[in-house]
């Protein structure tokens, strides 16, 4: 049981630091190339967080966010 506590206890951390800022993404699909997001590759923008499938689309949209349409998730 004290082997678990600390491994436990890690994973609430690490879920908490995901949204703790900027909250929940805004998109469900990467606006770069459409593939389903995961929100440890996230960008924080004035609209909300957006969120990517892999580091390089989320690098690609730094450089030229203009480029990209996010798609608000259904009632967003």
């Amino acid at each position: 049981m004290k082997a678990v506590l600390p491994a436990l206890f890690l994973a609430i951390i690490s879920v908490t630091a995901v949204f703790a800022k900027g909250g929940p993404a805004i998109n469900e699909k990467c606006p770069v190339d459409g593939k389903t997001v995961r929100i440890i590759y996230r960008v924080f923008t004035d609209a909300g967080t957006v969120a990517f499938c892999c580091v390089d689309c989320m690098e690609s949209y730094k450089t030229s966010p203009s480029r990209y349409t996010v798609t608000p998730k259904p009632g967003k």
